[in-house]
């Protein structure tokens, strides 16, 4: 294309960047609104700042897949559904606990570790192989995915709202509230009937403080790091099977700040409504659905508690402090609850640590919650799904087994459309598993 010979030299450059700009949207749109979902983007999505969500790895340096080489079918299953929604997966080999010498058990808690299961001791390590590659090969962040992982054709829009509040709840310093519309409500979580990690050295929250995300302010976003810088966030937990509303000290000198403030994304139509949010048949519903109204999406710290790890982006330093806290120094639980245990800031229980000294450990670790930062969402963006060929016991979340073929939070799932999918079908013939 030729320019006018008189037009200064900065004109060309604005004309020009303006024709590239319109063409990177022409393609965008394209890809996006006519591609593999017939997915059509909403309004409120800005796609200068998708621009590095729509990549392979979601924005990213690298998706891993922790899956035992015996399992085919599960790394079939997911090689497929990444295909179809244009994901570039490397894969993890998992590790059988038989497999491990007692040798390799970090000294802090080995007398307890050397007592789990078989399952639970490879599951640990296949974590930790993950952290050790995230770290070995300098990744600023990774997302590490298990093998029965599912989630919406929409995922990318899900994971543009949630990048607007990882950036918010990261930031730094820390955003003044005082500014702000916040509403409180009363926190319906039971301690007797939650499912989710009680793990937190802090008491369940009386009230709930709620900021809509749409005016939350973090600035201009960089689309180099959608999900804020990662030097300072650890652990963002994408999937989880249940998770705890953030909790702060008692004694909290500050009512609303970034550690317990929940945003919301009301009418995402995304979400179940209220009675399919549970993460097991025969669980009790989540706190989520008498708290907030239908249709509703929240993103918080995760200072209280989670369970299960099918999904969670770690930054470098997220990597390096996690595996020398559980591949050095000590391991005696379950990988989840370990990993719900750090982001709380709650040190493990000693015999040789007093109930003083322990409160003082607890205390630090939180004050550190700028030193242990860790995101999630409600409902989970991403979950395990049941697929056909047998009951499938998930750890006995909630009692019983899950008989179903289905992905709990998730409506218009991968796995549940993938032969749709690799037809080439539109949005309007997936099958909705949690209609309203």
């Amino acid at each position: 294309m030729m320019l006018p010979h008189h037009w200064t030299y900065t004109s060309r450059i604005l004309v020009l960047a303006g024709l590239l700009s319109l063409g990177y949207y022409a393609i965008f749109t394209s890809r996006h609104t006519s591609g593999w979902t017939g997915f059509s983007l909403p309004d409120d999505v800005e796609v200068a700042q998708l621009s590095n969500l729509w990549n392979s790895t979601l924005g990213f340096q690298k998706i891993f897949v922790i899956n035992m080489p015996s399992r085919t079918d599960r790394r079939d299953a997911i090689s497929l559904a990444a295909a179809v929604t244009d994901l570039n997966v490397d894969f993890i080999e998992g590790v059988g606990g038989d497999s491990i010498p007692e040798a390799a058990f970090p000294p802090g808690g080995s007398t307890e570790s050397i007592k789990l299961s078989q399952g639970i001791k490879g599951s640990w390590r296949s974590h930790m192989n993950a952290l050790h590659e995230i770290v070995h090969q300098n990744l600023s962040s990774a997302l590490i995915f298990e093998d029965d992982v599912d989630w919406d054709i929409r995922l990318r829009y899900q994971l543009d709202t949630f990048s607007s509040a990882s950036r918010f709840l990261t930031q730094k310093p820390d955003p003044d509230l005082s500014g702000y519309r916040i509403e409180s409500t009363i926190n319906p979580e039971n301690p007797d009937k939650s499912i989710h990690n009680d793990s937190s050295p802090y008491p369940i929250s009386h009230a709930l403080h709620s900021l809509l995300l749409s005016s939350a302010s973090s600035g201009r976003p960089d689309i180099s790091i959608p999900y804020g810088d990662p030097g300072n966030w650890d652990i963002l937990w994408l999937g989880h099977c249940g998770a705890g509303f953030p909790r702060s000290p008692p004694t909290s000198e500050i009512e609303h700040n970034v550690q317990n403030i929940i945003l919301t994304h009301p009418n995402d139509h995304t979400v179940p409504l209220p009675k399919y949010l549970r993460a097991h048949p025969f669980g009790p519903l989540d706190a989520l659905a008498m708290s907030h109204s239908p249709h509703t999406r929240v993103y918080h710290r995760a200072s209280g508690g989670a369970l299960c790890t099918v999904a969670y982006a770690v930054s470098q330093r997220g990597a390096r402090r996690l595996l020398h806290e559980f591949g050095v120094k000590r391991w005696s639980r379950i990988w989840d609850v370990e990993m719900g245990d750090w982001c709380a800031g709650s040190e493990p229980p000693s015999p040789e640590v007093t109930s003083s000294e322990r409160k003082k450990l607890n205390e630090r670790g939180k004050s550190g919650a700028s030193e242990r930062v860790c995101v999630t969402v409600q409902p989970p963006i991403f979950a395990h799904h049941h697929p056909p060929g047998g009951e499938s016991n998930i750890g006995g979340v909630g009692g019983g087994y899950a008989r179903t073929v289905e992905t709990k939070y998730v409506r218009l799932g991968v796995r549940m459309n993938l032969e749709a999918l690799l037809r080439g079908e539109g949005q309007e013939n997936m099958v909705d598993q949690w209609p309203d």
